[in-house]
């Protein structure tokens, strides 16, 4: 059997070289592809979320877009309009709020002052009352001298008194404190202020009255102290403490009680020779 040479192998067919061109441009075409959607990807996160929604479509019959700034500038003007209305209603309101407390502070600044006055009245009265109960109580003359120099001291404000009693056709000092008694042992009726308060029942203030007696010098006032039509004696009141510029209207009622109620009591103390 001769050698019979073999046929050579079959070349590729055209179709396997095509399929292969295909394959390869295929990959290349999808690696494009991702390279794009990755810098699409990369350009959506830098320009947000925001950019790629799509501005949505009016819906039909929607007004224009100069229709809708007119209907949002007439809708703006009504609001402002009706700001503008409460904020009127609003500045009134704190008037007549401001204008109401000022009505408040002042009858609570009334009411705080006749609270006080109420205070002050009351505050008198009990000193009146304890006062005669001094007076009254006192079972003896030299008592009662000592209550009358309580009352000056305490109530009235002064360190500086001499009370005197009537003898005779004088004035004979009975008690005294805070000043010299030499001078002011007898006094004449009618002799200086504290004379002058003995010989007409009437009390004398500084400062209404000029007087130039023994002893007026520093002298306030000079109360008479009454027994009937008489004058039982006289007390007579120097300077006032420090804290006291002047006397006061309740000085002058207390003086008044004095002047009532003194004298009485000394009459009667002397007479039951107490």
């Amino acid at each position: 059997m001769s050698d019979t040479p073999k046929p050579p192998a079959p070349a590729p067919a055209p179709a396997t070289a095509a399929g292969e061109r295909h394959a390869r441009d295929l990959r290349q075409v999808s690696e494009r592809l991702a390279e794009l959607v990755a810098s699409l990807r990369a350009e959506k996160e830098r320009l947000g979320p925001q950019s790629w929604v799509a501005a949505p479509a009016p819906p039909p019959g929607a007004p224009e877009a100069g229709q809708t700034a007119d209907l949002d500038k007439r809708r703006l003007a009504a609001e402002l309009a009706l700001a503008r209305e409460a904020a009127d209603h609003a500045r009134e309101e704190r008037e007549r709020l401001r204008e109401r407390l000022a009505d408040i502070e002042a009858e609570n600044r009334r009411l705080c002052d006749d609270f006080v006055a109420v205070q002050q009245q009351s505050t008198e009265l009990a000193q009146r009352c304890v006062a005669l109960e001094r007076i009254h109580g006192a079972a003896t003359r030299e008592e009662t001298l000592a209550a009358l120099q309580e009352i000056v001291v305490n109530v009235i404000g002064s360190e500086e008194v001499a009370i005197f009693e009537r003898r005779g056709g004088g004035l004979e000092l009975a008690q005294s404190f805070g000043v010299d008694p030499e001078p002011l042992r007898r006094v004449v009726l009618g002799d200086g202020a504290v004379g002058r308060a003995a010989a007409t029942g009437l009390p004398w203030r500084a400062g209404a009255e000029e007087s130039h007696g023994p002893g007026d010098g520093d002298l306030t006032a000079a109360i008479p102290l009454l027994h009937g039509d008489d004058v039982a004696g006289v007390i007579a009141i120097y300077r006032l403490l420090g804290h006291k510029p002047g006397l006061t209207e309740a000085d002058e009622a207390l003086f008044d009680l004095l002047s009532a109620h003194a004298g009485v009591a000394l009459r009667l103390r002397a007479r039951a020779g107490r």
